[in-house]
């Protein structure tokens, strides 16, 4: 018996970014192994870099631990965002995961997790400088109407946020890179308060399904997701816990983009929401008037989404105020919706893909952002 043994590539290098006529360029680099020196094992370093971000990554998986049919591993992270015209403060994380897999059958499977990280941010001086009262006013640079008191109050401030979580994840998939057809769902859950400073649980869920239309090679994709966070041990919920959502559920919207404003700030500060859902209807075709060897592929596209129901700091403290002074909240529960098309090209240095969305009913209040792309590759 002769058997052709033929190496399949096992090596990942990927980019991925957007752009904001505000914020300029954000992007993504990284670079995985999916069989470290021959073991089977999976390592990935990921580097974030933008004009106002940074990041690294790393992560470990060991598909088979202790021999065993269950994957074991480890993240670790560090990220570091300065102000932008979306959020009014520089934020720092890192920290680390470590998780298990366990298969139940070939499409079903349950992943546990632990994940530690210390969160803290920092107010711009320009956002927190104080003004004069009439009146003697103990906490006056609360209300300065520049950067919100939710912000404020962990100015400077390190959280630690210790936490376990598990998922529930369904695959039907007939390709995990470019499907055509199946199901991907997935229902996740975490609880924080495993020591650390927060007590939250949080729920959310994300399902997706693809089926070829059976003409011109095009394909339908449909996704709904949606989520919800809610404190608990009489302890109130801070805005770093809470969900900010953008072209995540809705695209043509910018990053933190939809959702709760303090509109009684400067800069209308984005403050997230606790309840969230998305949902999104996709086709896409070859570009047959184009050579076939270009591998371009269009897309059209509608989303729809929201974010809502704030539920942090409020009313603000005040010395010399009883209750003290609630915060100048809008939270709307609108659908957003868009419309856009997209472009799918499968270039040299692997897919690639533009997306170009128009909002169709938005807030007030909602910030927009016309243009996003992505891509990689493998090798």
């Amino acid at each position: 018996v002769n058997i052709d043994v033929e190496d399949q590539p096992t090596g990942e290098f990927s980019v991925a970014g957007g752009y904001s006529t505000q914020d300029g360029f954000v992007g993504e680099v990284s670079v995985g192994e999916r069989n470290f020196l021959g073991r089977g094992q999976q390592v990935r370093v990921a580097v974030t870099l933008g004009q106002r971000t940074r990041g690294v990554e790393f992560s470990f998986t060991e598909p088979y631990f202790l021999g065993y049919r269950i994957s074991a591993g480890f993240d670790v992270f560090a990220k570091r965002q300065q102000a932008s015209n979306y959020i009014t403060f520089d934020s720092q994380m890192i920290g680390g995961t470590i998780r298990f897999g366990i298969p139940i059958t070939e499409e079903f499977g349950i992943q546990t997790r632990y994940s530690i990280y210390q969160q803290k941010i920092t107010i711009p001086e320009a956002l927190k400088n104080c003004v004069v009262y009439p009146i003697p006013v103990g906490d006056a640079c609360l209300l300065d109407g520049e950067a919100s008191y939710a912000y404020k109050e962990l100015d400077g401030e390190k959280r630690l946020v210790s936490m376990v979580g598990y998922s529930l994840i369904y695959n039907t998939l007939d390709n995990n890179i470019n499907p055509t057809s199946g199901i991907l769902a997935e229902f996740r859950q975490d609880i924080a308060g495993v020591g650390g400073d927060a007590k939250f649980l949080r729920t959310t869920v994300d399902a997706r399904w693809y089926r070829d239309l059976g003409f011109y090679d095009a394909i339908a994709f449909i996704r709904g997701q949606a989520g919800y966070i809610r404190a608990f041990g009489n302890q109130n919920l801070k805005i770093l816990d809470q969900f900010f959502k953008g072209p995540e559920i809705v695209r043509g919207f910018a990053p933190g983009g939809i959702g709760p404003r303090d509109i009684g700030s400067q800069s209308l500060d984005s403050l997230g929401g606790t309840t969230y859902w998305g949902v999104t209807l996709e086709a896409q075709f070859p570009m047959s008037f184009l050579p076939k060897d270009l591998g371009l592929k269009g897309a059209v596209f509608a989303d729809a989404g929201s974010l809502f129901n704030y539920k942090a700091s409020n009313p603000v403290p005040i010395v010399g105020i009883p209750g003290g002074v609630p915060l100048n909240i809008w939270d709307e529960n609108k659908v957003r919706s868009s419309i856009g098309v997209g472009v799918l090209w499968a270039s040299p240095f692997g897919p690639v893909r533009f997306d170009f969305a128009w909002p169709i009913t938005k807030g007030e209040f909602d910030r927009t952002q016309w243009f996003r792309f992505s891509g990689g590759t493998r090798f």
